[in-house]
């Protein structure tokens, strides 16, 4: 599956961005002092616009399987919390190293980027 654009221009069009819409605004409100940082990530990488997919993925599948509340699904709801934990982790991990992060820590210790 490729990954998700915000750019309307993609291929993917218009029902793509709207697709991944809802999974960058969870992602803003899991780190809501790097909310502007995320929206310009997601424009212009790949990768974490991806990460941002799957995130939003895995935590709806997550909801409906608690929702369900089945006990054979307890196996599957505990590898969906951990696939969450290590998505939330490669989030943070392309939070900081994006330029992005350089450019803000830069501008908030008054140094040049």
């Amino acid at each position: 599956m490729p990954p998700a654009s915000l750019n309307a221009g993609w291929s993917g069009g218009a029902s793509r961005v709207s697709s991944i819409v809802p999974h960058i605004a969870r992602i803003r409100r899991l780190f809501p002092e790097r909310a502007e940082d995320i929206s310009r990530l997601a424009l212009r990488n790949d990768a974490f616009r991806a990460i941002c997919e799957d995130y939003g993925m895995a935590l709806e599948a997550l909801d409906r399987l608690e929702i369900r509340n089945h006990p054979l699904d307890l196996e599957k709801i505990l590898e969906y919390r951990v696939l969450i934990r290590d998505l939330e982790g490669e989030l943070r991990d392309e939070l900081s190293r994006s330029p992005l992060s350089a450019d803000r820590t830069a501008r908030t210790e008054g140094k040049p980027a």
